[in-house]
């Protein structure tokens, strides 16, 4: 193994371990949640909602209308056991849904919101390109994990 290597491997342990030093390993992994809804949802859930942010353990989930709305009512239980077990670290203790075209009725308790917003292609290909260099697999994959989240998860 060449010195090249031994350093990216170490960037691989760096970056979790600099997530729980600024205590971002929990949040992380609650986010997690968007970047995986499609793969954790059945595909017609996913088609028709989408995480929007998380306030205080409970996901806010934007849905196409109300139909949908009451629909994923009735399935908050089950919804919330599935999102839970893919947590590995973390919990979330509820799901909140609101309809995408209306303001929501019910405004979360303040404090800081984080919000999902995935970076553009062009930004997410730019870095994956500026990595590519990076000749471990597993040190490439979890930097550019690292940087898709740091871009996605914004404090409002």
């Amino acid at each position: 193994m060449n010195k090249k290597t031994k350093q990216w491997q170490g960037l691989a342990g760096l970056l979790p371990q600099l997530s729980r030093q600024r205590g971002w390993e929990e949040q992380l992994d609650l986010h997690s949640l968007f970047v995986r809804w499609a793969e954790l949802v059945d595909s017609d859930t996913a088609l028709h909602c989408q995480p929007l942010k998380i306030v205080k353990k409970v996901l806010w989930v934007e849905v196409e209308n109300s139909a949908w709305l009451q629909q994923l009512q009735f399935q908050t239980v089950p919804l919330l056991e599935i999102l839970n077990n893919a947590l590995s670290i973390s919990r979330l203790e509820g799901l909140r849904f609101c309809v995408a075209e209306h303001e929501q009725t019910e405004k979360p308790e303040s404090g800081p919101v984080l919000r999902y917003i995935p970076p553009p292609a062009k930004d997410l290909a730019a870095f994956e390109q500026q990595v590519g260099s990076i000749p471990d697999k597993e040190a490439r994959e979890a930097l550019i994990r690292f940087w898709y989240l740091s871009q996605a998860c914004r404090k409002e």
